[in-house]
């Protein structure tokens, strides 16, 4: 996977199974079982087969910024 294609994942509110699929090299079942154990810790959306991003990140302790496209931030002095 291309990092193009992970910061578009990313940019969404939130994430399918077919983006955890892409993500994590998964067949849909094994995607939509990850869900599932993303939302027994936290879900933020309460739509099925939908989590929230940050849901993802904590569940697998990324850190956010590590996704944060970098031009797009606002900077200092400007």
């Amino acid at each position: 996977m291309t990092y193009a294609k992970r910061e578009e994942i990313f940019s969404k509110d939130y994430l399918t199974i077919s983006d955890v699929q892409e993500l994590l090299g998964l067949s849909y079942g094994d995607a939509a079982k990850k869900i599932r154990d993303i939302k027994r810790r936290n879900d933020r959306l309460g739509i099925q087969g939908k989590i929230h991003v940050q849901d993802y990140l904590d569940y697998f302790a990324l850190p956010a910024d590590r996704y944060v496209n970098p031009q797009s931030e606002v900077r200092e002095g400007t």
